[in-house]
């Protein structure tokens, strides 16, 4: 299976090291995480065979992406070019400089390559021609990722609602199914939680290596936290109706919150009231909150009353906000009559 494939009209993007991560953790079950450095032939050969066997027609160009890839085993140049030979043109993102004489960069001419000031390259041409429709278009790794969730959502996973919020006093203009998302996409929900696992070791880097616990609030998020726990390397405590429940700790008295760090995990965090519960119990119970993640957020502030270093800012790998709730049809009312201008 290969998860982190995303498709355009022209171009299939794929994240080397999610691959990488997939193979080490499910396939050679390594217990990793997201921390593996090096890009095994195996995890090639898999992408090979993926591309040989479900060929897609009326692609151009294959886009691999080496971010946080720092060693290439041997051979791997070789099962590359053979990926070529299928009839794709290569485009390389994120590559580190280390990668440059492994990867015979150095014999590809084409002015549109240009280092960065590392010495790496954030985008390279495999290919010497002059002229490519490709070239205008924009191939940033995370701004394909956020256009592609963008458009799954709005194509097959957001509804007309037009309903009272669980869990707060404001009425929902239409539904985002992440359920039904998280069941549906099951390859690519993996590449986006593989993305927010990322997002999180960036944030609290000294925190998680010293091994908070991650904690889900409901039955509905014990398979996101469940991944995030393998990939981060960290355990697990869910709760459910703010009662813990299973897995690690069954019950509330014989946890012990004191001088333990925690980090709160949802699917969708809208107005934040499950987080604010879940935050003070865990506060009051003597433990220590970190922050919030969830695989998509409804922000309702603008970043200028809810700064990016506040420890109540949720972090997710996508979000609706003002530039982009009306394209999805996504709003929140009340019952209160709007003011005449």
């Amino acid at each position: 299976m290969i998860v982190s494939q995303i498709k355009n009209a022209n171009f299939i993007y794929f994240s080397l090291h999610a691959e990488e991560v997939f193979t080490s953790n499910y396939i050679k079950d390594n217990n990793d995480g997201i921390f593996v450095r090096s890009l095994q032939y195996e995890t090639v050969c898999r992408l090979f065979a993926h591309l040989q066997e479900n060929p897609p027609t009326g692609i151009k160009y294959l886009i691999l992406d080496f971010r946080y890839i720092e060693y290439l085993q041997n051979n791997i140049l070789d099962k590359i070019i053979e990926i070529r030979n299928l009839g794709y043109k290569l485009i390389f993102n994120n590559v580190n400089e280390v990668l440059i004489k492994p990867l015979s960069l150095e014999n590809i001419e084409n002015a549109k390559n240009i280092s960065n000031e590392f010495g790496g390259y954030d985008l390279f041409y495999f290919f010497t021609s002059e002229t490519e429709e490709i070239y205008s278009t924009e191939l940033r790794a995370n701004v394909l990722f956020r256009n592609h969730f963008k458009e799954l959502i709005k194509e097959k996973y957001i509804s007309p609602y037009n309903q009272k919020h669980a869990s707060s006093f404001v009425y929902l203009h239409s539904f985002i199914d992440l359920k039904k998302l998280i069941s549906a996409e099951r390859p690519f929900i993996y590449f986006a939680l593989y993305k927010l696992a990322v997002k999180m070791y960036g944030k609290w880097k000294n925190d998680i290596d010293n091994s908070p616990i991650l904690v889900g609030q409901s039955l509905t998020s014990t398979f996101i936290v469940s991944i995030l726990s393998k990939l981060l390397k960290l355990d697990i405590l869910i709760f459910d109706k703010i009662g813990p429940i299973n897995k690690l700790y069954n019950k509330l008295e014989k946890h012990s919150f004191e001088n333990t760090k925690y980090i709160i995990v949802s699917d969708l965090v809208c107005l934040g009231t499950e987080v604010k519960i879940t935050k003070n119990l865990i506060e009051f119970s003597g433990g220590k909150y970190l922050g919030n993640v969830s695989l998509v957020k409804i922000e309702t502030l603008t970043r200028e009353d809810l700064q990016l270093d506040n420890v109540d800012r949720t972090i997710a790998i996508f979000s609706v906000s003002e530039h982009n709730n009306e394209e999805l049809g996504y709003y929140i009312y009340t019952n209160l009559k709007p003011l005449n201008a």
